[in-house]
C-alpha cells in the first residue's frame, strides 16, 4: 500500500462523520485493482466492504485520468444494485511522480434528499397564482398591513383615489375585492368604507347587489339588513 493512500485510512472514518449516514466513503488504493478497498464507511449504500475489487468505472478512470493532470471528477451520477441514485465524487491521489496511487470516494445516497425535494416541491405548490400576485398574506414589504396593501392594489388597478370613483367604478372596485376574499377580513367593510368616504350600508348596499348578479334566480334586493349590518349599525 502506498504511503499517501495508508495516511489518509484516519480520514475515511472521520468524512463519514461528517457527511453523514447517507454519504458512502471509500479510499482505494490502485496498486491492487482486484483488493482495492482499504477503508470503507457506510459500505450498506453499495453493498462493498474492504478488501473489493475497483469498479469497472474505476478501472476506466485509471486509464484516462493516468494520462491528464485531472485531480479530481465530481457530482457525477451512478445507481447502486438496486437502482438508488448516487451523486459520486472521485478524487485522484497522486504520488511525488503524478501517477495515479489512489482515490478516495465520497458517493451520497440521494434517495432521501429526493424524497425531501418532493415533498417540498408539494408544499410549495401554488394553485392559485392570480391570487397570489394581487392578494398576498400577512405583511408587505414596506410593513403595511393585509387590509392597506389590497386596497392599495385595487386603488393602482382602477387608477385612481376610491373617494374620486363614481358609483359604477365603487361597485367594480367592491367586486373585485369580494371576489379575492377582502371583505372576510375584520375591519374590511369600515375601512373601504373610509377610502371611498361612503357609509358601511353602502358598502353592503354595493355587497348585495353584486352578489345578486350572481345568483340565479336572485334579483337585486332592497330588503332587510343582514346580521352583519345588524351588528354594525349597533357598533
Amino acid at each position: 500500500m502506498h504511503d499517501l493512500v495508508r495516511a489518509l485510512i484516519p480520514l475515511v472514518k472521520g468524512l463519514s462523520v461528517a457527511l453523514g449516514p447517507d454519504c458512502e466513503v471509500v479510499l482505494h488504493d490502485v496498486s491492487d485493482p482486484a483488493h482495492s478497498i482499504v477503508a470503507i464507511e457506510n459500505g450498506t449504500i453499495s453493498g462493498r466492504q474492504v478488501g473489493d475489487p475497483l469498479t469497472d468505472y474505476g478501472l476506466f478512470s485509471l486509464k484516462t485520468a493516468a494520462s491528464s493532470d485531472v485531480d479530481y471528477v465530481s457530482n457525477f451520477l451512478a445507481r447502486t444494485k438496486d437502482g438508488r441514485r448516487m451523486r459520486c465524487n472521485t478524487l485522484f491521489l497522486r504520488d511525488e511522480t503524478g501517477s495515479i496511487v489512489g482515490y478516495l470516494c465520497l458517493n451520497a445516497d440521494m434517495t432521501r434528499a429526493e424524497m425531501a425535494k418532493g415533498l417540498l416541491d408539494h408544499l410549495t405548490t401554488i394553485a392559485s397564482p392570480v391570487y397570489s400576485e394581487h392578494f398576498g398574506d400577512g405583511l408587505a414589504p414596506s410593513g403595511e398591513d393585509l387590509l392597506e396593501r389590497n386596497l392599495r392594489l385595487i386603488r393602482e388597478l382602477l387608477g385612481k383615489p376610491f373617494h374620486l370613483l363614481n358609483r359604477t367604478e365603487r361597485l367594480e372596485a367592491v367586486q373585485r375585492l369580494d371576489e379575492k376574499g377582502f371583505f372576510l377580513l375584520k375591519g374590511a367593510v369600515e375601512a373601504f368604507a373610509q377610502e371611498a368616504g361612503v357609509s358601511v350600508f353602502t358598502v353592503y348596499r354595493y355587497l348585495r347587489e353584486n352578489r345578486s348578479e350572481t345568483e340565479p334566480g336572485k334579483g337585486p334586493s332592497g330588503g332587510s339588513p343582514s346580521r352583519t349590518e345588524r351588528q354594525a349599525k349597533k357598533s
